[in-house]
């Protein structure tokens, strides 16, 4: 019911020129149909094709509930992913039901078949908010123009300038001239019908069958070199035998200048001798025919009759190639092939092997990679790898790993094939022992398999330990020898999670290794899954019309829900051999989930994604793989919230269940344990024409404007583009204020000048400009140019409003009659008075303000009063004691020089006669200058003594202005304790607790200030904590100038390079990224001297003191002593 209601309403808005015709309904393979056959209104058939489905209906979404939602993963035009929803929505019972859920369907599948994104806001997106201004009013409305059964606006209610999705990825098109542009309606296709019955889909029942497989293998002459067809023999003996599904139907066939079947299709089952017989079935020897008589087509067709064979329909089966694909094969052959693969439903893939190349040869084999393309296959390479007569033994176990990765692409995620845990390649020439780890998470399954592979069985010595992580042993009766695939394995049925351990005796020669690979399935209770994915296989850089970039992405789930922060790198292999005889380094690439734009659509949707970097110079074929893992624990999966776990009503409309903005906004998110998955994806193509670059900056799609309007200030905000779409930085930017959107989008208006420096991609930067144009809506556009003035495409166009400031009002003049009644009221007119207004404030407002200040201003006066009544008071009584003072304290005498006079009224006295008219400080111990100075030193030394308190130590140079001992007065002139003339009294001075204030205090590091440079310095040499005091330590004592310069402490800061990044593999030989700045590389361009430093050497100490007390007194204006040692 409702999907003949969503039929009927793709026919009318389409204009009658679309709608269902058939849809199959492919029901899971572990469902029991004997019981559904009779409310079903056609037979379940049982078929292989393994499509990916158009609609998914699964449980509810964590945000959006049972609505459905489409996953949009490319740009403006391109098909979607798939529309998912969940089951609740086709449970309904009435017509209004049904039409609720079709109609909300048609908007999806709009977006899925044609690529057009929502031209809705949303609620509290940056990007996309559920408002704008709009242009022919002025005036705040929704950002939509929906109506009831129109999935889009149309075309001529169509507003270019509101701030949608659709209108960032389509640069402001309709969405239905997107929609009739496409390949369903352009030149005409499609025309308008009037036939009714086009409405009622045919509907069909189909369960999922076992999957069938077809090895076609090439037996040619080629194959005689080396250890070639040894390796093609193991290969398909350990796919067949350990790593093909329960319940799979396979054949092999084997191919030449004609094709014969090696093993009819046929059932295998576990632990059968079925499998044995398949995977022994390939000839001993190969043939001498050549190989460019080889006859591709005769394979294909082979496998074909091997399929009809098989009693249950065959369609959808797939065909595993493996050829040389050194010799082209004829455009008839392939264009028959292609047709046939397309009326089966058949899955081509094929494995090169071996692949031989030149050095840095551009051969591509069109031919074959576009019949692989067309089925919807991959292309998996094997590097020729050997030395003399011999081939090595990581290239047996690349064939091995290709087979595995197109058998995994040919089943449903539900088969039990096995994941890779752990890879490591072990090198020969010393007796050794190969020692590694690997940790068995709860995301895999319990059925641990453990692979010894070698070339030779005698490069295995007798020590083979598996050590369990409760620190048991397993047991050599676990271990099997299987010398027809060259492994020793070892089966543990019930394995421990956690970290296991090995060592193998490695005995193998220098040109061979050892290699160890631990294999299980996926775990029932988490079901992690990697897929991967480009927009296209091949690319051409540099030619007069460059082809279109490749982007890569990657979808992680968990279950039915995406991983979210998860750590995900691809990895490029130039499959070709440099200059210098060797292969070359592998290339990493981060992926992201941002919701950028471009590429990454949404962020918060499991897809990771970015552009291949520019290989200059480097044409051919490069192998793609990608790992992921939870990144050291901060990867998480969204849970339902609220919403959706109450019972709401599902057809009515709630915006914040609509998909999708920027981001998808989680409201819970749980943590993930630990996890890591590995995916082959085959092969990529690129021809590099010439050594420019062609590459521009990627779009900026998230282009954001705040206003403020208190300084008529607009900052823009936005996410900086690479050099080569998203690799690098940019050169400079071109940004336009514009007053209308067409001139933004074409970049005219005004030019913002004052623009920032590019910095690394994926870098948030902002820029404030002036406006002062008022109550007008104003449009900002941005684009990054590269330094070869490449040029990137125009940003999402941004609209701005700067309302017109506040003015003040004049004072309001009247031409009528004064009336005689108030002076406080002029006539408005004959019946109306109002209060006479001044600068817009009216007469009793003034007098209330006038009298609230004149209230305030007394009461400051009456305080100030007091606390002058109050001072003088306090003066009177110190005066009073301060004499009486003086009274008893005659008999102490003050220390002077005998020739002191004082001078008043023009007269001398002697000092006896002239200290009954002062006042008389008591006599009070002193101390020489350097017995102060060292006390001081020795009660403030960082290295011996009490501590100061921690936010006392780090006061500022600065503050160290007053007397130190402001309540001690020194007397005489021989004070110092040690000499032969006694002194008053010889006590330790009081301790000193500097007074400053905190306003001043800056945190480390900070710039300290003086003209040595550290280069003068002398060299110093850390120390542990010492018990001498800042004296002792003469060798780094130095005088500092007067007019203090900087010194920089130097950090030993990680050095980026500035080629592609790249990170040390891991013990499964694949990548553990080092962690880098938040996005995209290493910030290579940030120059050193921009960082702070922090070379060790030793802060400047003040000199030994005077004998001056002068000395001891540090003030501002004599910095020549200072104790770095404390600062």
């Amino acid at each position: 019911n409702v999907l003949s209601a969503f039929s009927a309403k793709l026919f009318k808005s389409t204009q009658a020129r679309a709608s269902l015709r058939e849809v199959s309904v492919v029901l899971p393979h572990s469902w029991d149909t004997d019981s559904l056959t009779c409310s079903l209104t056609s037979p379940i058939t049982i078929s292989a094709v393994d499509t990916p489905a158009h609609i998914r209906v699964s449980s509810n979404h964590p945000v959006f509930g049972a609505r459905p939602w489409t996953q949009q993963s490319q740009g403006c035009g391109k098909s979607g992913d798939y529309i998912q929803l969940g089951g609740n929505l086709l449970c309904g019972t009435t017509n209004e039901s049904y039409h609720q859920a079709a109609s909300q369907l048609l908007g999806e599948w709009a977006k899925f078949r044609w690529g057009v994104f929502d031209e809705r806001g949303y609620e509290k997106d940056p990007l996309f908010p559920a408002t704008f201004r709009d242009p022919s009013s002025n005036e705040p409305r929704p950002t939509s123009c929906l109506e009831k059964d129109k999935p889009f606006c149309l075309p001529n209610d169509h507003v270019p300038q509101a701030p949608t999705k659709h209108n960032a990825q389509c640069g402001g098109r309709a969405a239905w001239d997107i929609i009739f542009q496409s390949q369903d309606f352009h030149g005409d296709r499609n025309l308008s019908s009037n036939k009714t019955d086009a409405m009622i889909p045919t509907i069909h029942f189909v369960q999922a069958g076992p999957p069938s497989i077809v090895l076609v293998v090439e037996d040619t002459a080629v194959m005689n070199i080396q250890r070639r067809w040894e390796f093609v023999r193991k290969a398909v003996r350990r796919t067949v035998v350990y790593d093909m599904p329960d319940g799979a139907y396979v054949g092999v066939v084997v191919f030449n200048s004609v094709a014969r079947t090696a093993t009819a299709l046929a059932k295998i089952d576990s632990d059968s001798d079925i499998r044995q017989r398949i995977g022994s079935s390939l000839p001993r020897n190969p043939s001498q025919i050549p190989e460019s008589h080889k006859c591709l087509l005769c394979g294909f067709q082979e496998a074909l009759r091997a399929l009809d064979s098989q009693a249950s329909d065959a369609t959808g089966a797939t065909v595993i190639f493996v050829t040389t694909g050194i010799s082209s094969t004829p455009q008839r052959e392939l264009d028959e092939m292609t047709h046939l693969a397309t009326v089966r439903q058949i899955r081509i893939e094929a494995i090169v092997y071996p692949f031989m190349e030149h050095i840095d040869s551009t051969y591509v084999n069109k031919g074959l990679e576009s019949l692989v393309s067309a089925t919807r296959g991959s292309v998996f390479t094997v590097m020729d790898e050997g030395v003399g007569n011999d081939s090595k033994l990581s290239m047996m176990v690349a064939l091995m790993d290709s087979f595995l990765g197109a058998v995994r692409h040919s089943t449903s995620s539900s088969s039990k094939i096995p994941l890779l845990v752990h890879n490591k390649e072990y090198p020969g020439g010393i007796v050794s022992m190969a020692k590694g780890t690997f940790t068995l998470d709860d995301s895999f399954g319990s059925d641990l398999r453990f692979f010894i592979y070698y070339a030779d069985l005698g490069h295995v010595g007798n020590t083979i330990d598996l050590i369990m992580p409760s620190g048991k042993k397993v047991t050599s009766a676990s271990m099997q020898e299987d010398g027809d695939a060259n492994v020793i394995y070892i089966k543990v049925p019930d394995a421990e999670r956690g970290e296991w351990v090995y060592q193998i005796e490695n005995r193998a020669d220098s040109h061979q290794g050892l290699i160890m690979q631990a294999t299980s399935s996926e775990s029932t209770a988490r079901q992690i899954s990697l897929k991967v994915w480009t927009n296209t296989k091949s690319m051409v850089t540099g030619g007069h019309e460059p082809s279109i970039p490749i982007i890569i992405y990657a979808e992680v789930m968990d279950g039915e829900v995406p991983v979210i922060n998860a750590r995900v790198v691809a990895k490029l292999i130039h499959l070709h051999i440099n200059t210098e005889g060797s292969k070359y380094k592998p290339v990493y690439i981060d992926l992201y989930d941002n919701g950028f734009g471009d590429p990454d659509i949404t962020g918060g949707d499991g897809i990771y994604s970015r552009y291949i970097p520019q290989m200059i110079g480097l044409s051919g074929q490069y192998e793609l793989s990608v790992m992921v893992d939870n990144n050291n624990g901060l990867s998480n999966k969204p849970i339902s919230n609220v919403i959706t776990r109450n019972s709401l009503k599902l057809y009515e409309g709630n915006e914040k269940r609509m998909c999708c903005g920027s981001i998808i906004a989680y409201e819970y998110v749980t943590p993930l344990k630990n996890f890591q998955r590995f995916e082959t994806y085959g092969v990529l193509s690129i021809v590099s024409q010439t050594l420019k670059d062609t590459m521009p900056p990627n779009r900026i799609l998230d282009l954001k404007v705040s206003v403020n309007l208190l300084t008529s200030l607009v900052t823009l905000r936005w996410t900086a583009p690479g050099n080569d779409y998203d690799w690098g930085k940019a050169n400079h930017y071109e940004a336009y204020l514009s007053e209308s959107w067409d001139q933004a989008k074409a970049l005219a208006g005004e030019i913002i000048s004052g623009m920032p420096i590019p910095v690394t991609a994926g870098t948030e930067q902002s820029v404030e400009i002036f406006v002062n144009k008022y109550d007008q809506i104003l449009y900002v556009a941005i684009r990054a140019i590269d330094e070869s003035c490449n040029k990137g495409g125009v940003s999402n166009v941004a609209e701005l409003w700067m309302p017109k400031p506040p003015t003040t009002i004049p004072p309001t003049t009247t031409t009528s009659t004064p009336q005689p009644t108030s002076l406080l009221i002029e006539s408005i007119s004959s019946d109306i008075t109002q209060p006479v207004r001044v600068d817009g404030l009216d007469i009793e407002e003034l007098a209330l303000i006038i009298g609230a200040a004149a209230g305030f201003l007394l009461i400051i006066a009456i305080l100030a009063t007091l606390c002058l009544i109050n001072v003088v008071r306090r003066h009177r009584y110190q005066q009073k004691k301060e004499n009486n003072g003086v009274e008893g304290n005659r008999n102490k005498r003050i220390k002077t020089n005998s020739s002191l006079k004082i001078e008043q009224d023009n007269s001398s006295a002697s000092v006896d006669s002239a200290v009954k008219n002062v006042v008389v400080v008591p006599t009070l111990p002193s101390w020489s200058a350097s017995k102060l100075l060292q006390e001081h030193e020795k009660r403030f030394s960082t290295t011996s003594g009490p501590l100061m308190d921690a936010q006392l130590a780090g006061f500022p140079y600065q503050n160290m202005q007053q007397d130190p001992y402001p309540d001690v007065t020194l007397t005489g002139n021989n004070s110092d304790p040690n000499s032969e003339t006694n002194s008053v009294a010889q006590s330790d001075p009081p301790a000193y607790q500097p007074s400053y204030t905190s306003d001043s205090y800056q945190r480390y590091p900070y710039d300290y200030q003086t003209n040595n440079t550290h280069e003068d310095l002398p060299p110093y040499t850390p120390q542990g904590p010492s018990s001498q005091n800042s004296q002792a330590s003469t060798e780094y004592t130095r005088e500092l100038d007067s007019h203090p310069s900087i010194i920089q402490y130097s950090q030993d800061s990680p050095v980026y390079s500035n080629s592609l990044p790249s990170y040390p593999s891991d013990e499964s030989g694949f990548v553990q990224p080092v962690q880098l700045p938040p996005m995209y590389e290493g910030y290579n361009d940030i120059s050193h001297k921009q960082l702070v430093k922090h070379t060790k050497m030793p802060p400047p100490i003040a000199p030994k003191p005077n004998v001056s007390i002068c000395s001891a007194i540090l003030t501002a204006s004599d910095p020549t002593r200072r104790n770095v040692t404390q600062v």
